[in-house]
């Protein structure tokens, strides 16, 4: 019997069924990436973040993290660290001497970086092309009514799906997408390609 044809809002729902963040303090990023076309972009933003906490940490360049934090690669995208960097210096210094929550601070920068960045998914069509071939692989949606939901996705969760991602984060996603068995729940192989790199977005000691 013919699968029942998905409506285009559960369509969409489906696309964008991952998008509970990862804890934004759990992260503790890989060295690999860095060959990538965006990896001098990304390299030069995670040195920027480093200074950051460096600054608000009181101790600058002498910060005992320094070069640990500067040798990680990150899987966030370089503008992704920007906008990070941007809002978590201004949350800090607006705490004043107030003990800051690291953890609520970087979640609220995280919301406030998705809803403001550019929604531009150039750099991730290698993962969105993968999510679109595993859909119809796995539940039977045609490639090209997979790109008009896609379409269709509002900017911040295209935002949250690729374009908070570098190019080897984004390939990671698509590797583990187009090998992952198909489910009943497709929901969960797609939460669980995303996972890891969502875990290490961010650099902390």
């Amino acid at each position: 019997m013919r699968e029942p044809r998905r409506s285009p809002r559960a369509l969409r729902l489906a696309l964008a069924g991952l998008l509970a963040a990862a804890p934004p303090l759990a992260s503790a990023a890989c060295s690999s990436g860095a060959s990538y076309p965006d990896g001098g972009d990304v390299t030069a933003a995670q040195a920027a973040w480093c200074t950051a906490l460096g600054k608000v940490n009181g101790a600058g360049d002498k910060w005992d993290a320094m070069s640990a934090c500067k040798s990680a690669y990150p899987t966030a995208s370089a503008a992704f660290l920007r906008g990070i960097t941007k809002c978590y210096v201004a949350r800090r210094e607006a705490a004043g001497d107030t003990v800051p929550d690291n953890t609520q601070i970087v979640a609220d920068c995280t919301d406030d970086v998705t809803v403001n960045m550019p929604s531009d998914t150039t750099p991730g069509r290698e993962a969105l092309a993968a999510r679109c071939e595993r859909m119809a692989r796995c539940e039977k949606v045609a490639e090209p009514e997979c790109q008009a939901a896609i379409a269709k996705l509002e900017a911040a969760t295209r935002v949250l799906i690729t374009t908070r991602f570098n190019g080897a984060a984004l390939h990671k996603i698509a590797e583990c997408l187009g090998s992952a068995s198909c489910a009943a729940n497709e929901d969960e192989p797609r939460e669980a390609c995303y996972k890891p790199v969502s875990e290490k977005l961010l650099w902390f000691p």
